[in-house]
């Protein structure tokens, strides 16, 4: 029996990312002493890394094609635990709009 040849577009890993953001709170008025207790908050962003240097790390959440949206720029600094949580090989065949079609 032979098997398909699907055509690959590109194969990404998947990350879960910790890192720390700048905290902005501008919806009260307080003390200045409770305003010195704010700190820094730890984000999660889950996606598929499609750059990093010394830098920065580049996630992308959506992707289509050749495309990609929801594209999540990190600074390295800032990047506190990185978690693999596998790979993914994206087909030209999954991507192919009447596939779906009923």
């Amino acid at each position: 029996m032979a098997t398909k040849n699907y055509e690959s577009n590109f194969t990404l890993e998947k990350y879960e990312c910790y890192w720390e953001d700048a905290c902005l709170i501008t919806d009260e008025w307080k003390d200045i002493e409770d305003a010195k207790k704010n700190t820094p908050s730890i984000v999660c962003t889950e996606g598929f890394l499609i750059k990093k240097n010394k830098y920065y790390h580049t996630f992308v959440m959506t992707i289509s094609d050749r495309e990609c949206g929801e594209t999540m720029v990190i600074p390295s600094k800032n990047i506190k635990k990185m978690t693999k949580l596998g790979k993914k090989t994206f087909y030209k065949k999954d991507f192919e709009y009447k596939k779906y079609q009923k």
